[in-house]
């Protein structure tokens, strides 16, 4: 059965996004965060990188909001199991979705590049901030696993794939700075500025690389084709990859850094 969009595999999610976590660490300390303030997880995801920020608001309130059920429902058995009570999941689209009051801070890791509506994500995320409210994230960009998705393609477009995946649109929206920074500065956000750097994040265990590929790379891939290919499918990414650039396999990111800020009021 053909998956909704919406689907992620939750708990296979918060063992593999290891590395993001860590880039997640070094945005939370950028934020330096008094520990009193609303803050916004916008794309929570099951929570993992969500409870490091709750840590550092003992005095503040956090909502935690992601379009993937499965995503909510883990991280809402979390909350229910820690006895947390400054912390609100909420299953939304980000670029349609309303809080009960607007937040100081909004913090994203790893999300943005899911979504293709520049206004109504930028927009939604504005009209969650305060005047003065500050916006921080950081997501896929530029050229993000560009030798992957080469294997990617090359595999996809073979039989007995091709029938069920040509012509699915699966691109990521991986920004520039440029297009970042215009898309903010385009629905009202202030001071928006932008940068990328490269990362190289190296998974020799092929076993838990198998696993990285199905659970987030390929992912939309995976939904339309028969349970019976999906083995296949997978191996013959991994082997394409390794065969065009060696082991060991080796994600090749590029992450995109936003800042902005919601004008005061005049």
């Amino acid at each position: 059965m053909t998956q909704p969009d919406t689907y992620w595999n939750a708990e296979l999610y918060d063992r593999l996004n290891k590395p993001h976590r860590v880039w997640a660490q070094a945005i939370l300390d950028e934020l330096a965060l008094n520990g009193d303030e609303t803050v916004l997880d916008a794309g929570c995801g099951s929570g993992s990188v969500t409870f490091m920020l709750l840590d550092r608001l003992p005095n503040g309130k956090l909502y935690a909001v992601d379009g993937s059920p499965e995503m909510i429902e883990q991280i809402t058995a979390s909350i229910a199991e820690r006895e947390l009570t400054n912390i609100e999941p909420i299953q939304a689209d980000l670029t349609n979705f309303t809080l009960r009051e607007p937040v100081d801070v909004i913090f994203s890791n790893a999300v943005f590049h899911w979504i293709h509506d520049d206004d109504g994500l930028f927009g939604s995320l504005l009209r969650a901030a305060k005047p003065g409210g500050r916006l921080r994230a950081q997501c896929g960009g530029g050229d993000n696993i560009a030798k992957l998705m080469l294997a990617v393609d090359s595999v996809s477009a073979r039989d007995p794939f091709a029938e069920h995946l040509t012509g699915i649109d699966e691109a990521r929206n991986y920004r520039t700075p440029e297009s970042a920074v215009a898309a903010m500065e385009r629905v009202g956000w202030a001071d928006a500025r932008a940068d990328t750097y490269d990362v190289q994040v190296e998974l020799p265990d092929l076993d838990e690389a198998d696993a990285y590929l199905r659970t987030i790379i390929l992912r939309g891939h995976i939904r339309h084709l028969p349970e019976s290919h999906h083995d296949a499918y997978t191996s013959a990414v991994l082997d394409e990859y390794i065969e065009r650039n060696g082991p060991p396999f080796t994600v090749d990111y590029v992450r995109l850094n936003l800042w902005a800020t919601r004008p005061t009021a005049t």
